[in-house]
């Protein structure tokens, strides 16, 4: 029963960790019980149901285009009703590779423009650094930018609400979608 459990953990990623958190335990529950003996893994049918459930729960909490936008190009506060979305994405623990990924890009046309007339070997040194720069300045800012973020949506690094307001609980999953709109 161990890798049935260990199964059903992994498809569980495809709920937010604040979902997790509090009905992970009921959805592992209610996967044991579809469980047949000697089952090593979730079957399909209750994989993809419980995949697509993450994704519409991930959809729907989301916010709309305009707000998010501001969010990440400005650094701006989202609406008080994805105050939660935004402390699940600043507190995500894959940003690292967003910031990766950010590097790269922006590296790009500097590296493309670098690349003609140039032998290999000062081409991979000039990646090497290019690279190497823009992560750990994209890593310092994301630090201060997480900090300030935070901030800005009422909560201390490491997650928890303000201790100043009355202590406010997420919305719960299932209602997420009516405090959306």
């Amino acid at each position: 029963m161990e890798s049935y459990e260990r199964a059903a953990r992994r498809l569980m990623l495809a709920y937010p960790p604040r979902y997790r958190q509090y009905r992970g335990d009921e959805l592992l529950a209610t996967l044991n019980d579809l469980a047949e003996p000697g089952q090593t893994r979730p079957a399909l049918r209750d994989s993809l149901d419980v995949i697509r459930g993450g994704i519409i729960l991930r959809l729907r909490e989301h916010p709309r285009l305009g707000p998010w936008l501001r969010y990440r190009l400005l650094e701006q506060r989202l609406p008080y009703e994805y105050r939660w979305w935004a402390r699940d994405d600043l507190l995500e623990k894959h940003r690292a590779r967003r910031i990766l990924i950010f590097s790269l890009v922006m590296n790009s046309p500097w590296l493309v423009s670098s690349w003609v007339g140039n032998s290999w070997g000062d081409h991979w040194l000039q990646l090497l650094i290019g690279f190497t720069g823009s992560w750990v300045i994209g890593w310092l800012r994301d630090t201060r930018l997480r900090r300030r973020l935070l901030a800005k949506h009422e909560f201390d690094l490491d997650g928890t609400p303000f201790p100043s307001e009355p202590r406010d609980e997420p919305p719960s999953p299932s209602r997420a979608s009516d405090t959306a709109r």
